[in-house]
């Protein structure tokens, strides 16, 4: 899996491709918690173009781990998804992130991503 960071005036922006299991990316989710510190942006809006998406169990198993990496309700999470396969599979990440207070939404479109984030402590 790859990914790459980018600031713009709002958001932290990050782009991930070619993950190609069904291990939850841990690793990238605490570089985003360190990028998001480092450059003093709480809301984040993650690009992902995957060939599938997570498992449920692996989807519950990320979002488990967010509060143990770092992430706390004052993180705003969007989800832009390349597919609508993988918007749909991937709701399941929402339901599980409200559950344990942490804000992340699944969209189809960057910019109703971005409407989302802007209402969102920044």
């Amino acid at each position: 899996m790859e990914y790459s960071f980018s600031v713009d005036a709002e958001f932290l922006r990050v782009k991930v491709w070619g993950r190609d299991t069904d291990r939850p990316p841990s690793e990238l989710c605490a570089a985003v918690l360190e990028e998001s510190a480092k450059v003093g942006r709480l809301r984040v809006l993650i690009e992902l173009d995957q060939k599938f998406p997570l498992s449920p169990s692996s989807q519950f198993e990320l979002v488990e781990n967010l509060p143990k990496i770092g992430f706390t309700s004052r993180h705003s999470i969007a989800l832009v998804h390349r597919t609508p396969v993988a918007q749909m599979a991937n709701e399941y990440i929402t339901d599980v992130a409200a559950n344990r207070d942490i804000t992340v939404r699944n969209f189809a479109d960057i910019e109703g991503a971005k409407r989302w984030l802007r209402t969102r402590p920044g």
